[in-house]
């Protein structure tokens, strides 16, 4: 499973980078509108600190306008993914734009047909809001499973992105699923690194039972 961070926190970006588990960074007009910044530096910046792609969605919901947008956001390079609505004149937009070779993700997804249109279409990636649907009917995961199993059974190329994850264990239960990628904000990223009360209680075992030897403090092996 590919993680892409949802955010523009670049300490965070840049810290997945160096961990080598980034596949990229996606954004929407909501984290841009956010940004201190000019839009376009923002976009730079995400392409320069990390090796990945770089996610950003349209703002118009009209096919000629959504294919102007996203040409122009394609042309600012060939890691540019082009997050589209999974609504009507959006999976003609996809396809359009697929046949271009410009890399696509279907967003706004709350229901399976839109993923299974999303594959027919040819879309590069599809981005159900895991953690909104669970909000409003509880069934993400059973979502997650149906559409994976439609895009397997298909032979569908488009690869289920779970967006809109609030916990590590919804992101664990993507794992099992074999969903193909995840979007993070910064604090559910954060969460999988930090430590609990067992892990905690085992390294003061461990640092306990090495500061009671003689033996320990003269090993050149340990020295810092």
């Amino acid at each position: 499973m590919k993680i892409w961070l949802d955010t523009i926190d670049f300490d965070v970006i840049k810290n997945a980078q160096e961990l080598g588990i980034l596949a990229g960074v996606t954004t929407n007009p909501a984290i841009l509108a956010s940004a201190d910044m000019n839009i376009e530096h923002v976009i730079s910046t995400l392409l320069e600190i990390q090796d990945g792609l770089v996610a950003a969605q349209v703002t118009s919901c009209e096919l000629p306008g959504m294919l102007v947008q996203a040409r122009n956001l394609a042309s600012i390079s060939p890691r540019m993914v082009i997050k589209i609505p999974a609504i009507h004149d959006g999976f003609k937009t996809i396809s359009i734009l697929e046949k271009e070779g410009i890399a696509t993700l279907a967003t706004t997804i709350f229901e399976s047909r839109q993923i299974m249109l999303a594959g027919m279409v040819g879309a590069s990636y599809a981005a159900p809001y895991v953690n909104r649907i669970e909000q409003s009917t509880g069934n993400a995961f059973s979502i997650l499973r149906e559409s994976q199993e439609i895009l397997d059974k298909y032979n569908y190329t488009t690869t289920i992105m779970a967006a809109a994850i609030k916990s590590v264990e919804q992101c664990v239960r993507c794992a099992q699923l074999g969903i193909g990628a995840i979007t993070l904000p910064s604090e559910t990223y954060n969460s999988l690194f930090s430590s609990n009360a067992d892990i905690d209680d085992s390294l003061e075992k461990f640092e306990s039972a090495w500061a009671s030897s003689d033996f320990t403090a003269k090993s050149s092996l340990f020295k810092i």
